[in-house]
């Protein structure tokens, strides 16, 4: 393969990787995304040094640790560690790492977030392996290497999966020896990361492990849209509105690292065909002033090895005037691409808006609906208090009534045993009379009688 068709390639290969990385657009109040991430330094562009990609250990070589404990019982859902690792390296993206630093001859990947998350890839002999990390944490709460990924809970083993994310439960006690191995490791590397001296990774380097990295995360990615139990938890999730605030907070750091990776494409790919041309290049000068000339050396063959190399370099000119091209054809086609994503974005916005506003709409509607009824509901307690108030008070009436009646009627018997023992008190008074008036006649008579004998 010639030096312009490697270039050529790797500029559609450069443009693949910016389409599919400008996929997601900044979200609305986002702030600028063209700055490097907090914690980036310049890819180093020159050719890297053969021990740059000395691999770590094998994991049953690394230091024996302490048996590592075993959580009872997780202290978040299953699918939450694996989920969290997911999105925060989908947050990292494609973007280069951030920086390096030089761990026991191995010089580890690290990238960190604006909030204080942490991720670390270091290359094994068997494949990648990672280690994420919460914010302001130096415990890792999931490693991942090429066959498990093992979650962490404040030191605690709480879960095993298989490399994809789906739960490994019924795992041997030698997957928990790796566990507590790689956990020791997490340790000290997130150390190394956080106070070693920070060095610049070679783009040559990115350029050869950034499919790896973008694979492990892929391999997420298409286990979650064939899991149902995580696509589950995550709709759940989805709904949550912390879980939507985390989102919205992550969202720009996507952004910036997206516009990042944009604007380093370009160095990696340069540097990586440059390593390329480099290493498939020999030398076929001779030294005519130290002896060659008696082991073959040909004029005109340099001259002709002169005039090819100039051609190539001519070659290699126009190849990367062509790139430059392509490059500015590209930027221009990914701003209209932005642009149109942004008008997407705000189409979308739009939408949800008038969705938000029909449902606040419909929820005032019903709240309007709901104080006429109650309004409704009051002027019918209201008559029916008033009806029962006037049937209270028409019994009273009713009661006052009767019992006036009765007490007239009680009067009028009293009355009339008045009247009947006046009546008889007359008659005893009228009798007694009568018969005081008997008595004084009958002894009238007597005496009448007494003279007249």
């Amino acid at each position: 393969m010639t030096y312009r068709t490697l270039l050529l390639t790797a500029a559609a290969t450069a443009v693949l990787g910016l389409t599919a990385c400008d996929q997601k657009t900044a979200g609305p109040g986002a702030g600028p995304v063209t700055g490097a991430p907090i914690a980036s330094l310049p890819l180093a562009e020159a050719p890297p040094p053969a021990n740059v990609a000395a691999p770590a250990p094998y994991a049953n070589a690394l230091p024996a640790a302490a048996p590592i404990r075993r959580a009872a019982r997780p202290s978040r859902p299953v699918y939450s560690y694996v989920n969290d690792a997911y999105r925060l390296a989908d947050t990292f993206g494609d973007s280069p790492p951030d920086y390096t630093v030089d761990y026991d001859g191995v010089r580890p990947y690290v990238w960190r977030s604006g909030g204080g998350e942490y991720r670390v890839v270091e290359q094994a002999p068997d494949g990648q392996r990672e280690y994420f990390y919460r914010g302001n944490s130096d415990y890792p709460f999931l490693v991942r290497d090429n066959r498990y990924a093992y979650a962490y809970d404040q030191g605690e083993l709480v879960q095993v999966y298989y490399a994809n994310g789906r739960p490994y439960d019924n795992y041997a006690p030698a997957e928990a020896d790796i566990a507590g191995r790689y956990l020791a490791r997490a340790r000290h590397l997130y150390n190394a990361a956080t106070h070693d001296q920070r060095q610049a990774a070679y783009a040559a380097d990115w350029s050869q492990r950034r499919a790896a990295v973008i694979d492990s995360r892929q391999q997420w990615a298409a286990e979650q849209q064939r899991n149902d139990d995580w696509r589950r938890w995550r709709d759940e999730q989805a709904r949550d509105q912390q879980a939507q605030r985390e989102d919205a907070q992550w969202r720009q750091e996507r952004d910036q690292r997206q516009a990042y990776t944009a604007r380093t494409a370009a160095v990696i790919a340069a540097a990586a065909l440059a390593a390329q041309h480099a290493g498939s290049q020999p030398d076929n000068r001779r030294d005519f002033a130290n002896g060659d000339r008696g082991r073959g050396f040909d004029p005109r063959q340099q001259a002709d090895a002169d005039r090819a190399a100039r051609d190539q370099q001519a070659r290699d000119q126009q190849a990367q005037a062509e790139l430059a091209r392509r490059n500015e054809d590209n930027a221009r086609q990914l701003q209209a691409m932005r642009q149109q994503q942004v008008q997407q974005q705000a189409s979308a916005d739009l939408a949800r808006r008038n969705e938000e506003t029909a449902r606040q709409l419909q929820a005032a509607r019903q709240q309007q609906a709901q104080q006429q009824a109650q309004a409704d509901l009051a002027r019918r307690n209201e008559a029916t208090a008033r009806q029962l108030q006037a049937a209270r008070q028409q019994q009273a009436q009713q009661q006052a009534s009767g019992d006036l009646a009765r007490r007239n009627e009680e009067t009028a018997r009293q009355l009339q045993a008045a009247r009947q023992q006046q009546a008889q008190q007359q008659a005893q008074a009228d009798l007694a009379r009568r018969n005081e008036a008997t008595a004084r006649q009958l002894q009238a008579a007597r005496q009448q009688q007494a003279q007249q004998q």
